[in-house]
């Protein structure tokens, strides 16, 4: 009788996955219990193309390994098994950002981390400004690719006022509940990468699309805002929403631990490039629908986690095609050049001063300028690879040379300096040609050559086809007649380093801040 009551249960299985009721690699909701239901979500944000772990250095001077795709599917397995044995649903979903920032993610542009996605098992995610770094045709090849939904409720095509994607996503929990993911996207995707890869999209008010999308599907259950903006306007939507059981954020790349609550809205970020997954549990009451949280915590992604075989399979047959490329050494440098986040968005570094000069080497600029948005990672004192330089500067950028004025300079620097640190503005400007001060959020005492800046001069100076239409918030050079200058700004990072042999570059005191 036992066995005939399992071949039955078979067959039934089966049924359903041929009518679609379910997928071969899941199981059928439970049914809903009388009491309580818990549900796990795991996530993480700004992924930023690190599939592979990488090195970082911690506040006393020592180096650590962290992150790693394949590990983080291990710790994604090892709670949906341990949740799976009690009855607990596990959902997994990302804040955003999974391109761009390693040569693994910008040479096959971002297959292999959707691919990598696709395997591990996604539940639902928001799209972040850089999944556009491409080109929209890309972005829209990869949605093809993924086999979960990238959602959000506030990018449209400019002519057609259409939505570019689904605004929400709503997974069944039970025969009864379900628990909705509304996603919003930040208003500085068009600016925040090339223009023209937009140029047919608008962005909305997110939090008038996280208002409107909300009203659509609370009546399923619980809705957790997932969020591809910056923290201030999670916590907006926040205040207007309060009924939202969770706001799961990404863009700004920091961690909120403690976890934010703003009024009876818990907040959530897990940093950046796969340092750490997620976890909130939560325990819905069925009569009302409603989530309470009872749990929360960040799992580090440590050497200590081993790495999921299949995954580390995926990843490292697309690395192999890289390593005789990448692992080339071009030169080394007798310092560590300075990229890190908290630092390059607001205070001058060497990286940045080795970059623009060589911006104005090769331009003959009087002075260049390039928003710290385009450096995306450290340099290691010791030897240089290929591999290192893609990190750092993962954007196909092309110099340009633009004659301004020194008024016109002393708007662009203005710019520069508008943001505090704890913005961490992608549009803080780093120089060469020229020193500054800084005093409330203006520069004075500016110079160019030594001599100060004259207003009514003309200035040949440096900068990005990015900057040149516009990003980060430079409209003062949009319409602007610029010069191509066909040159790769990457390429000559590269080309320097080989002709060097060695980057001794220290901060020279170009950008200096007055309390």
């Amino acid at each position: 009788m036992r066995t005939k009551l399992s071949i039955a249960a078979i067959l039934l299985a089966a049924l359903m996955v041929m009518l679609g009721c379910t997928k071969p690699s899941e199981k059928a909701p439970p049914p809903a219990p009388a009491g309580p239901v818990p549900v796990t979500v795991l996530f993480f944000n700004d992924l930023h193309g690190h599939l592979l772990p990488f090195t970082v250095k911690q506040d006393d001077g020592s180096k650590a390994e962290v992150g790693g795709i394949a590990r983080m599917a291990t710790i994604i397995r090892g709670v949906r098994d341990e949740n799976a044995g009690k009855g607990v649903k596990t959902l997994v979903v990302i804040a955003g950002d999974i391109l761009q920032g390693t040569p693994l993610s910008t040479v096959f542009h971002g297959k292999p981390d959707v691919e990598a996605l696709n395997q591990i098992g996604i539940d639902a995610m928001v799209v972040g400004n850089h999944e556009f770094d491409f080109g929209l045709q890309n972005f829209l090849d990869l949605r093809t690719l993924a086999q979960f939904p990238i959602i959000s409720g506030n990018i449209v095509y400019r002519d057609s006022n259409q939505p570019l994607c689904a605004p929400t996503a709503t997974i069944k929990i039970n025969d009864q509940l379900a628990l909705s993911f509304v996603g919003v996207t930040t208003k500085e995707l068009m600016y925040t990468t090339k223009p023209d890869n937009v140029a047919r999209l608008s962005v909305t008010d997110p939090l008038a699309a996280a208002k409107q999308n909300y009203e659509l599907v609370k009546a399923q259950g619980p809705v957790i805002l997932l969020s591809h903006s910056k923290a201030s306007t999670d916590e907006e939507i926040a205040t207007a929403i309060p009924e939202l059981a969770a706001i799961i954020g990404g863009h700004d790349q920091i961690l909120l631990n403690p976890r934010k609550l703003v009024g009876a809205v818990p907040v959530f970020q897990a940093f950046e490039k796969g340092k750490y997954v997620g976890r909130i549990d939560l325990s819905i009451d069925p009569a009302t629908k409603h989530a309470t949280l009872t749990a929360w915590t960040y799992i580090p992604v440590t050497s200590a986690v081993a790495d999921d075989p299949a995954i580390a399979a995926l990843v490292n047959g697309y690395q192999s095609q890289l390593d005789a490329k990448f692992k080339e050494v071009i030169g080394s440098s007798a310092v560590f050049l300075d990229g890190e986040r908290e630092r390059v968005r607001y205070e001058e570094t060497n990286l940045g001063d080795f970059v623009t000069d060589v911006m104005r080497e090769y331009t003959s600029a009087d002075v260049a300028l390039l928003n710290a948005g385009s450096l995306r990672a450290s340099i290691d004192d010791g030897p240089i690879t290929l591999d290192a330089i893609f990190k750092t500067m993962p954007y196909e950028n092309e110099l340009m040379t633009v004659d301004l004025t020194g008024a016109e300079l002393m708007a662009a620097l203005t710019r520069g300096v508008s943001g505090a640190r704890q913005d961490e503005d992608g549009g803080f400007l780093h120089v060469s040609g020229l020193k500054l001060k800084v005093r409330d959020k203006a520069p004075e005492d500016v110079t160019v050559g030594g001599q100060p800046l004259d207003l009514q001069k003309t200035y040949k100076v440096a900068i990005t086809d990015f900057m040149s239409s516009g990003g980060d918030g430079y409209q003062m050079f949009v319409g602007k007649p610029a010069l191509k200058t066909g040159l790769p700004l990457r390429e000559l990072l590269v080309d320097t380093i080989r002709q060097r042999g060695r980057i001794t570059t220290e901060k020279e005191g170009r950008i200096e801040r007055v309390e």
